[in-house]
């Protein structure tokens, strides 16, 4: 009788196994996957590659793309929404280059 009850407590911890699995899978098909980041110098008065683009995407190819533009004076950031590994304002050859890397998997500078 223990060998039966021990059966069916194992059938149902695999059921909710199973369910925690397919949650987990779910989740991870929407979760930022992806990163290619490209450090520059904006101007070329400055030095030091102090700019940086920053790309990070799902499993889609869907997700953000930072830049950060770093002057003398002052320093910028913008934000643009990538829809399956696509943008629909222009890019810049930093941008593209940071997203490139994302979607190929690419190893990253740091």
């Amino acid at each position: 009788m223990d060998l039966f009850e021990d059966n069916r407590h194992m059938k149902d911890d695999i059921g909710k196994n199973i369910k925690d699995i397919r949650t987990i899978y779910k989740k991870l098909h929407t979760t930022y996957q992806k990163m290619g980041m490209v450090k520059y110098d904006a101007f070329s008065q400055m030095g030091g590659k102090l700019s940086f683009c920053l790309a990070l995407m799902d499993e889609d190819n869907d997700g953000f793309l930072i830049n950060s533009v770093h002057g003398t004076d002052s320093s910028y950031s913008y934000i643009k929404r990538i829809e399956s590994g696509n943008c629909k304002m222009g890019l810049t050859k930093e941008e593209k280059e940071a997203l490139n890397k994302a979607i190929s998997g690419e190893a990253n500078e740091a």
